[in-house]
């Protein structure tokens, strides 16, 4: 444990990675990220995709200086504006967008789902520019490098936020060095889900991707591969199975679970065998397996609860020296 931690200035030898994934828009789990980066001396930090959030919550303005809106069915009254910005703060921390609004404007977004949809893509736009914009201000004067890449539930808008930040890089379908041995490449998409999302593929096209970015890889033997989805049947790719109607399956009083993971990831890593493969995804499923020679690591996801999980990487050139999940 403390080789583990030892500073990364006292071994040249030694890359640093920090990886997390599945923030899904939660300010809480970004400020803990970029604090933990500084905490464990980390040269690079690499986010694995779903960046942006699920819902927002309207807080309608009463009049007089009060406000309503519900966060998780429970109902707040700020009436004062130190109570509504903590409000707005425990909604963002959470990972949902707090939109304070008169009741016609309400009303009017209600009534136009194409306005909905485009104010719901504009706060996600804002807030990851937001992060963005703190990363570059704060931690890229100390030398720590960002690979920000999206994920199935990201929208595809989210890769021109990316693109406008000097410092930031999105290595989906890229190849990048992290240092003088190791390449990262990585892939933004997940196999179909039951609902659909911006980026989920068939298998087929998920292989065609995946054996493209194979072909541009140097030294497969040393690199390391941010994959969104995990490979299937990994125990990394484990959650709850649901029915036609996306409940979740139990018997006994037991839940079901299965491995919903990719079949073309999980070939892909066989033939390929790169060093180390880092996922998300999978929320429930935080863990690492041996696939081969390649280690593969998913570090969970409670961003619900404000929670940073994450995962800390120590690279020496010719392997993996050591890792360790973290969470706070």
């Amino acid at each position: 444990m403390v080789k583990l931690f030892k500073s990364a200035g006292e071994d040249k030898k030694v890359t640093r990675i920090l990886f997390a994934s599945d923030l899904h828009g939660s300010n809480a789990f970004f400020r803990k990220l970029m604090s933990a980066a500084v905490q464990y001396q980390a040269n690079i930090i690499i986010i694995g995709g779903d960046v942006t959030g699920k819902a927002m919550i309207p807080i309608i303005h009463q009049g007089k200086g009060r406000y309503e809106g519900y966060l998780f069915n429970v109902k707040e009254e700020p009436a004062t504006p130190e109570e509504l910005e903590r409000f707005k703060q425990r909604i963002s921390n959470v990972g949902f967008y707090p939109i304070v609004l008169e009741k016609d404007e309400a009303e009017d977004l209600e009534a136009h789902p194409d306005k909905m949809a485009h104010r719901f893509e504009q706060e996600m736009i804002i807030r990851v520019r937001q992060w963005l914009t703190e990363y570059e201000e704060k931690l890229a004067p100390r030398g720590i490098a960002l690979y920000f890449m999206p994920g199935n539930d990201d929208p595809y808008v989210i890769d021109s936020v990316i693109a406008e930040f000097q410092y930031v890089r999105n290595p989906d379908g890229q190849i990048f060095w992290l240092d003088d041995h190791h390449e990262l490449a990585g892939i933004a998409n997940a196999n179909m889900t039951p609902w659909h999302c911006a980026r989920d593929v068939e298998e087929d096209v998920l292989t065609e991707r995946l054996e493209k970015l194979a072909g541009q890889i140097q030294h497969p033997e040393r690199a390391v591969l941010a994959i969104h989805v995990p490979p299937y049947d990994s125990q990394i790719d484990v959650c709850p199975e649901l029915d036609e109607n996306l409940k979740i399956k139990t018997m006994g009083g037991q839940v079901l679970m299965k491995p919903v993971g990719s079949t073309s990831v999980r070939k892909f890593i066989e033939t390929l065998q790169p060093m180390l493969t880092l996922h998300g995804h999978i929320h429930e499923a935080a863990g690492h397996i041996r696939i081969g020679r390649t280690l593969a690591i998913n570090p969970g996801s409670e961003y619900a609860e404000g929670i940073m999980k994450a995962a800390i990487i120590n690279l020496e050139p010719d392997r993996v020296k050591g890792h360790i999940l973290i969470s706070a």
